[in-house]
């Protein structure tokens, strides 16, 4: 059974012509046909543009927006801004959905009538986590916020279909200019706003994993732009009355991770040598990430993220690329 609720699809658009063609076919090809696509050409430099102008040439459907370059979040709010369609979701430019995604979806959210509706999605080969272990109608404040800190998964916009009214009054003043982890202050915002909220296990989008993704970037002000997205969470939990131990534990071993993997993210890249130990250094310095790590239960993980931990926090940073570099090998 087809369900038509009105989507809005919102696509940012930035330097993406190697795989904007899949992704815009991937929305155009889908059995629910009661749909807008807005993409918004955040001032690519390339093709990206003439394509997105030739679809919408080709189908009524599709719109589009060119603006200078702001970053993912100012483009996708100024699409959401042109969405007319009851639910809003979001994909980004060089991935794309599997055949059946609106169909299903919209499925749920007629069975659920949910305010925000959670799926997951394909990385590669492996599916993200099942967050809630099956389908689940309705989740409490508390369990999505609660899972949201343990799963990173979770706080990507592109999982979730939202109603267009959650978008109504959300002030990102704020975080206009962060380019990092935007889809955990977006995702958060909205969830505090949703009534209900609901989840289906279908893996139904894909997740491309690629050297030009925004979030491959090696940036010296990652952290904190890491920082500032934890923080949004944060006051959220304040404001659901969720800010309790367990929980900031649980963000503190969040924030300890995310330097974990951006160490070992930076040891992968083409960096030279002394600009990875830089790079390095500068973590391991972070004021956070000194009071952080000495407060910090290490046991929580795995072997090889806490040894990289205690070696940062020991400055061995010679030695962190060296073990790095034989893991990679191997």
């Amino acid at each position: 059974m087809v369900i038509t609720l009105g989507f809005s699809i919102v696509i940012p658009v930035y330097n993406a012509e190697k795989y904007l063609v899949d992704c815009v076919e991937s929305v155009l090809s889908q059995s629910v046909t009661d749909f807008e696509l807005i993409l918004v050409d955040d001032g690519s430099t390339d093709e990206s543009g003439h394509i997105c102008d030739r679809f919408a040439l080709r189908d009524k459907r599709v719109k589009v927006i060119h603006q200078p370059n702001s970053g993912p979040i100012p483009a996708r709010f100024n699409g959401v801004k042109k969405a007319e369609g009851e639910y809003i979701l979001s994909l980004d430019s060089d991935d794309y959905w599997f055949d059946g995604l609106l169909e299903r979806v919209g499925n749920a959210i007629d069975r659920f009538g949910s305010d925000m509706l959670i799926f997951r999605l394909l990385k590669g080969d492996e599916p993200c986590h099942d967050f809630f272990g099956g389908e689940k109608e309705f989740i409490t404040q508390g369990e999505y916020f609660s899972t949201s800190l343990k799963e990173s998964g979770m706080n990507s916009i592109v999982i979730k279909a939202c109603k267009r009214s959650l978008f109504e009054n959300v002030d990102i003043s704020s975080v206009m200019s962060v380019r990092n982890s935007e889809d955990l202050i977006i995702s958060t915002m909205l969830a505090r706003k949703a009534e209900k909220i609901s989840y289906i296990p279908d893996v139904l989008y894909f997740y491309r994993t690629n050297d030009t993704n925004i979030s491959s970037t090696i940036d010296k002000n990652a952290l904190d732009e890491y920082l500032l997205s934890r923080n949004a969470v944060w006051r959220e939990l304040e404001k659901s009355g969720l800010d309790n131990e367990e929980n900031r534990a649980v963000f503190n071993t969040g924030f300890l991770r995310r330097a974990s993997d951006l160490v070992l993210h930076i040891n992968r890249s083409t960096l030279s040598k002394e600009e990875k130990l830089e790079h390095i250094r500068l973590i391991a310095e972070h004021k956070e990430f000194v009071r952080i790590v000495k407060e910090a239960d290490l046991s929580v993980f795995g072997t090889a993220k806490k040894i990289r931990l205690r070696l940062l926090d020991a400055k061995k940073f010679r030695l962190i690329m060296l073990l790095d570099n034989i893991r990679n090998k191997i």
